[in-house]
């Protein structure tokens, strides 16, 4: 015969399952909308039977002792998890990239009315004009106003990627401190789980944690991971260790003083970060390739236009040069820090200015004509190109890379949301679930309740009226 405590026992462990599993319900429904949150799934079986001892029958059967929580399951599939981390690095690269590009492309405001392409072309048109009246003071004035006008224009666009360079280094400068920061929360939370593991029981809550940031880890650098024998995570990076367990390593930005790049390097060693993906790698490669890309462009324009305008000047003469030999004056110059200006004495005086090919000659305009036919004439890449087509190919260049860093952004965005939804249909809350469960387990509870309560007053009725009869 089953013992009559054990009845009261089999019903306890009922009641505190069924609790325990409102418990984790109740967990789910607090976390719904909690980032990283995997949803928890009490686990019940049996626990061990009763064997009924009989003389006649020594294996006649077994009676259930009742139900207890295995474990509590956290909802995850890891291979999804590996998608989703592989997306999101090729992602933050494609974002870095994309901003950057898409910063550029606002700053050349090209094509446009204040662009530097239509100063460019101002500035031709004003030594067009000048060759038609060479003589005309106003129409000298204009041109020095439209020239001053091209310098103040190139120079706003150079101030502006150097001004975006920086603010990419400021940017790196940030990822690494996250990318140590996240490091130290995952060598710590290794710790932790580790221990945890170690006392036989599932620290579900510190696994999401950890995963949550192997997320935002991934989207920063491109990362391997490796689940050691006793729960913990080491983290690599191109075969570096970044996390070991509960021991990291640091990101360090290093500055090449003669070219102003910029590197990842290992604290512990001083090696090179091998990074290929993530928002870092993008960054770096803006940094240290495309914007310096630009900034040769953007020199080479300068450097051709100063070069052949002046060329073309020394050989000319103002209103009252005498001859016979040109005075041989500049029209640009550039000044130390890269900026382009007009000479400051045509500023102060426009009839400085060489429009004409001999001294004592107003009406020449040889000079002004030939400078103005520079506008066509192949000066840039070795003689294929002009320098306005020159500026229209860097513009096209950047736009066209604009477009394609961008539609790369949104493909990869859209891919790595799917994942994420398929992440969540795994691990994510739903509410509707979850207040079904807690019903289930209610009803549960109860029913185990009034079993005890029967129990209760068979017991009330064995013990307090038995005898009772015939007194």
């Amino acid at each position: 015969m089953f013992p009559t405590l054990g009845r009261l026992e089999t019903l306890r462990r009922a009641l505190q399952t069924q609790q325990l599993a409102v418990d984790v319900a109740n967990h789910n429904v607090a976390n719904a909308t909690t980032p990283g949150f995997s949803r928890q799934s009490p686990v019940l079986g049996t626990t061990p039977p009763y064997t009924i001892p009989t003389l006649n029958a020594p294996k006649v059967g077994q009676v259930g002792t009742g139900v207890t929580v295995l474990a509590i399951r956290r909802m995850r599939e890891e291979f999804l998890d590996y998608q989703f981390r592989a997306h999101a690095e090729q992602l933050g690269m494609a974002d870095a990239q994309s901003s950057v590009y898409h910063t550029l492309d606002v700053l050349l405001n090209e094509p446009s009315d204040t662009g530097f392409a239509a100063a460019l072309n101002a500035f031709w048109q004003g030594w067009e004009e000048l060759a038609n009246r060479p003589e005309h003071i106003p129409t000298r004035q204009a041109l020095v106003e439209v020239a001053q006008t091209l310098a103040n224009r190139f120079n706003g666009v150079r101030a502006e990627v150097l001004k975006e360079r920086s603010a990419v280094a400021q940017r790196l400068a940030l990822q690494a401190g996250a990318i140590n920061q996240i490091a130290s929360q995952i060598a710590r939370l290794n710790a932790q789980i580790t221990s945890v593991l170690a006392s036989g029981r599932q620290p579900n809550d510190l696994l999401d944690a950890r995963d949550y940031l192997l997320d935002q880890l991934a989207s920063s650098i491109d990362t391997t991971t490796v689940v050691t024998p006793d729960g913990a995570v080491n983290v690599y990076v191109a075969g570096h260790a970044l996390v070991d367990r509960d021991r990291t390593d640091s990101v360090q930005l290093a500055v090449d003083p003669t070219t102003g790049n910029i590197s990842f390097t290992w604290g512990s060693d001083g090696s090179a970060v091998a990074a290929s993906l993530g928002s870092a790698a993008g960054l770096l490669t803006m940094h240290n390739t495309t914007l310096p890309s630009v900034l040769a462009d953007l020199d080479a324009l300068r450097d051709t236009l100063v070069a052949e305008v002046n060329g073309l000047h020394q050989t000319g003469y103002g209103l009252s040069d005498p001859g016979p030999t040109p005075p041989g004056r500049d029209f640009f110059e550039v000044l130390p820090n890269g900026d382009l200006r007009v000479l400051p004495a045509l500023l102060s005086d426009p009839a400085l200015i060489a429009a004409a090919s001999a001294p004592g000659v107003p009406g020449n305009a040889d000079i002004a004509l030939a400078i103005a036919g520079l506008a066509d004439k192949l000066t840039m890449l070795g003689g294929t190109s002009s320098i306005n087509d020159f500026y229209a190919a860097v513009v096209a260049r950047i736009g066209r890379e604009t477009e394609r860093t961008a539609g790369d952004r949104a493909n990869l965005e859209a891919l790595t949301r799917a994942i994420d939804r398929r992440r969540q249909e795994v691990s994510g809350v739903s509410l509707d679930e979850e207040a079904l469960n807690l019903v289930t387990y209610q009803r549960a509870y109860q029913a185990a309740a009034r079993a005890m309560t029967v129990v209760d007053e068979m017991l009330d009725r064995l013990i307090n009226g038995t005898g009772l009869v015939g007194r």
